[in-house]
């Protein structure tokens, strides 16, 4: 069984990509327009820069 590490859960995409997501929808239920597209927008260069 494989032990997860510090270092591996920090660089797993899951995590990133989850705390972004995450910011996205806050951000929208809290109608803060820029930081909801800023969160979008770092999703989409995160998935883009062959990361995910």
């Amino acid at each position: 069984m494989q032990q997860l590490t510090a270092r591996r859960g920090l660089t797993d995409p899951f995590v990133p990509a989850a705390a972004l997501a995450l910011l996205a929808v806050a951000a929208a239920a809290l109608d803060a327009t820029v930081l909801c597209w800023a969160s979008v927008g770092a999703l989409a260069g995160f998935s883009l820069s062959g990361s995910v």
